[in-house]
């Protein structure tokens, strides 16, 4: 199918020359006197370029074209060297295009950069970033500590047209107030006490690239107004001067914090609120998406083990991830991975278990290995419940075992030769009772 170009020229011998020429290279050409009229064409049909002068009555082609143009050429035209440029033009387009498809496709199967999930909750929270990433919106993402707002940033920046030039990240709660705007902005030599030598901040560093203010609401009400004033025009000064420097960085933000309600409490400025919420994305805890407890788990295991010397390559036994899928991770993703270091730092190899967990997902001593329920019972049979105790007992250490009996032996303190005894007289009751015997070594 050929591509769809639309000329756009108040003069009519030229747009109509443009028009054949285009078709005879064989594009889908069309031709228009009015800018009005070929947005009308464009709000219905996609289109592959539009080709426009640059001063036409009633709006000019920069005004129509407000969303930036891809190159320009001067009158008059070449026509060899036209083709040539539009279709490099188009060219760029396909590449961009199959770049965002295979970004989406990988998000889909439960990736996007650093990021691993496997809930809907992520899912719709990574098809909004993907939807902004390559635009250079101002984004603020929301989400209690631990939650991964600055994975999720530089996810961001990974998928944007701008992920070839720097991301850099400052946290202004990690930093003394006072220098909060000397690493935003940079300062001038002797601008304040110890400033021996100009240094350039993150704004002026980051440029062609993306910055992120993490923990925004910490700024201070000056910091608030300089920050303020870069994303109206992209231009500040560095402390100690009055030179005016422009940047052209993508800034994302990121809060623990509802900024909305620190405005109504007059703790943030409203006018800087609505330039860094142009985009929210609200990041939510792990204790909402438990699916992503295993996967990055996982991940985290994996990680860690390449970073063992010994290269072993652990395992998550099932009584583990039901203590991960039990407990509520107040420190979130950041918990669960210190959670797994924690583990493997105490098992080295072999299989993680409880016991290599931090305390908080330690069974107390006091607690009893088995739970009765009586009350509502009038009578029991004491042979029928030490079977059924001992069978789960001896099932469960051939499946720890992995169907090794002398392992299965020592998991429960027995001699071997106890254990296969108890095996056979099992077994032979369930083939009795019709049931399936227990497996054989």
């Amino acid at each position: 199918m050929p591509d769809n170009v639309l000329v756009v020229d108040d003069e009519p011998l030229t747009r109509e020359t443009l028009k054949e020429l285009l078709r005879d290279e064989g594009f889908d050409a069309e031709s228009f006197a009015s800018p009005y009229e070929a947005l009308q064409v464009l709000e219905r049909e996609d289109v592959a370029v539009v080709l426009t002068d640059l001063r036409m009555p009633l709006i000019d082609g920069l005004e129509f074209l407000r969303e930036g143009a891809a190159d320009y050429l001067s009158k008059p035209l070449d026509s060899e060297e036209l083709i040539i440029r539009l279709r490099r033009v188009i060219e760029r387009q396909r590449e961009v295009e199959e770049i965002r498809r295979l970004r989406i496709d990988a998000a889909r199967h439960g990736k996007f950069g650093d990021l691993v999930y496997r809930s809907q909750v992520m899912q719709q929270v990574v098809e909004r970033a993907l939807a902004v990433a390559d635009t250079d919106a101002t984004v603020l993402v929301q989400g209690e500590t631990g939650t991964g707002k600055e994975v999720l940033c530089r996810a961001i920046h990974a998928h944007s047209l701008r992920s070839a030039g720097p991301f850099l990240a400052v946290n202004c709660a990690g930093l003394n107030p006072n220098l909060v705007e000397s690493e935003l902005f940079g300062h001038e030599s002797g601008a304040f006490t110890g400033a021996s030598r100009m240094r350039k901040g993150r704004l002026e560093s980051a440029s062609g690239g993306t910055l992120l203010i993490d923990e925004v609401d910490e700024l201070s009400p000056e910091v608030q107004i300089r920050l303020l004033r870069f994303l109206q025009d992209r231009s500040f000064e560095r402390v100690g001067s009055s030179g005016s420097i422009r940047a052209d960085v993508r800034v994302l933000c990121a809060t623990k914090r509802n900024l909305k309600e620190m405005v109504e409490q007059g703790l943030f400025r409203e006018d800087l609120y609505f330039r860094v919420n142009t985009v929210l994305i609200a990041l939510p805890p792990l204790r909402v998406r438990k699916e992503d407890i295993g996967p990055l788990a996982e991940r985290f295991l994996n990680e860690k083990c390449k970073e063992s010397p010994s290269g072993d390559m652990p395992v998550l036994s099932p009584e583990v991830l039901r203590a991960f899928l039990a407990y509520d991770w107040p420190g979130n993703v950041r918990e669960l991975e210190h959670s797994v270091e924690h583990a493997v730092a105490f098992a080295r190899c072999g299989t993680l278990e409880i016991r290599h967990l931090p305390s908080q997902f330690s069974v107390p001593e006091s607690s009893p290995l088995i739970q009765w329920y009586l009350d509502s019972q009038d009578r029991v049979s004491l042979p029928d419940i030490l079977r059924d105790c001992e069978r789960h007992l001896v099932e469960w250490a051939l499946a720890r075992s992995e169907g090794n009996q002398a392992h299965a032996a020592e998991l429960l303190a027995i001699p071997r030769t106890t254990l296969r005894s108890r095996v056979d007289a099992l077994r032979g009751e369930k083939t009795a009772s019709g049931g399936s015997g227990l497996a054989d070594e």
